[in-house]
């Protein structure tokens, strides 16, 4: 079988390296390879798809919500999140599913066990903080808290959570367990600060779901700040892992997966 990721662009995606490391683990021929879609070019994504005879593939930006009218059925989490990140197809039929929340709060649990009983912001209302908050809100007691530069972004959320300013969550920063990036800054070569961490817990986990750079400007402050601190490697590998679940009924080699992708981040 042949899998795929499609993004604009996509040479940075190290998706290919953490798939083709699993199947090369579990004994498997299948291939897993890169394709940019320009988005001028998205309109021709069935035929693309199609001509290459792919099985099953992932997408990342900025096609995530672009994606949902070329396809013949949605999961309950993408139509809450209103994106998609992995496309299963069977018989010519394409079903879309989100697998991002599942994957960070899988990795969030493991460092973060008394999960269920945090208190947690989220910055930024994108659809990564809609899946995240998703996923937190099946289990998490006390009500997520979600803070957004614009407020108007909270009009698309159908999620009951507590929606503030960024600004007024930079005030009450130390009544959080858990404090969640999700917005792009500090992504690459963004330099920028979401929020002030002046008032921040000493005992408060700093988490964002970048993992390139490895650690954001956020999460360096956070840390030389004494604070514990997460980023987003388990977010990609356990997307990844139930991915690979959905198209072949399988368990994935995360051990492996995670692996290839250390290694390249480290440059081995």
């Amino acid at each position: 079988m042949k899998y795929a990721v499609i993004g604009d662009p996509i040479s940075h995606s190290l998706s290919p390296i953490m798939h083709n490391a699993n199947f090369h683990s579990l004994n498997m021929n299948d291939s897993y390879e890169a394709l940019h879609i320009p988005v001028e070019r998205f309109n021709q994504i069935r035929e693309i798809i199609e001509e290459k005879d792919i099985s099953g593939f992932n997408i990342t930006i900025p096609h995530k919500e672009r994606i949902i009218p070329f396809l013949d059925e949605i999961d309950a989490q993408s139509e809450t999140v209103g994106a998609v990140n992995t496309v299963k197809i069977v018989d010519g039929k394409w079903i879309g599913y989100n697998t991002d929340g599942l994957g960070y709060v899988t990795g969030l649990k493991q460092v973060y066990p008394d999960l269920e009983n945090a208190y947690i912001l989220i910055l930024g209302a994108g659809g990564a903080s809609k899946g995240i908050a998703n996923e937190l809100n099946k289990f998490v007691q006390p009500k997520l808290t979600v803070a957004n530069r614009t407020i108007s972004r909270f009009e698309s959320w159908t999620l009951d959570v507590n929606a503030i300013s960024l600004e007024e969550a930079e005030t009450h920063l130390d009544e959080f367990d858990i404090i969640i990036n999700t917005t792009p800054a500090g992504m690459d070569d963004n330099k920028e600060h979401v929020i002030s961490l002046k008032h921040l817990s000493p005992n408060t986990l700093v988490s964002d779901i970048v993992y390139i750079p490895y650690k954001t400007p956020f999460l360096e402050e956070a840390e030389a700040k004494g604070n514990q601190i997460y980023n987003g490697l388990d977010m990609f590998v356990y997307q990844g892992a139930e991915s690979f679940r959905i198209w072949t009924g399988n368990q994935a080699n995360i051990q492996e997966m995670k692996y290839a992708v250390l290694k390249n981040l480290k440059g081995e």
